[in-house]
Formats: structure tokens, C-alpha cells, sequence
């Protein structure tokens, strides 16, 4: 009688990332994430300028 043995195919191994890179990836992830923030934010207050103010005008006092 003869035995088949069936095979199943390994799942792929996935290398083991070191500590380093797992935190250096999530220090990445961070810095772009708080970088889109600023950027947003920069563009909020841009937009609430009025750009009619009489800031910047000069007044003549008597000449």
C-alpha cells in the first residue's frame, strides 16, 4: 500500500524587523503626520487674514 503524503507550501517568512526600524518608521510616520497638520493649519490662519487691513498704511500727520 502506498502512503501519499500531501505537502502544503509554507507560508513566506517574513524577516524580523529590528526594534530600531520599527521605531524609526513610526518616528517617520509621526513627523509626516504632525507636518501635514502644521501645513493645514498654516493654511487656516492664511485665510482668516484680511488682506484689506490698514495695517501697513502710512498716515500722513501734518505736513
Amino acid at each position: 500500500m502506498t502512503s501519499q503524503v500531501k505537502v502544503v507550501p509554507a507560508a513566506p517568512v517574513q524577516p524580523k524587523q529590528s526594534e530600531h526600524a520599527v521605531a524609526q518608521r513610526a518616528r517617520a510616520t509621526a513627523f509626516e503626520r504632525a507636518d501635514a497638520e502644521r501645513a493645514q493649519k498654516r493654511l487656516d490662519n492664511d485665510a482668516r487674514l484680511d488682506v484689506n487691513a490698514s495695517k501697513w498704511r502710512y498716515v500722513c500727520l501734518g505736513a
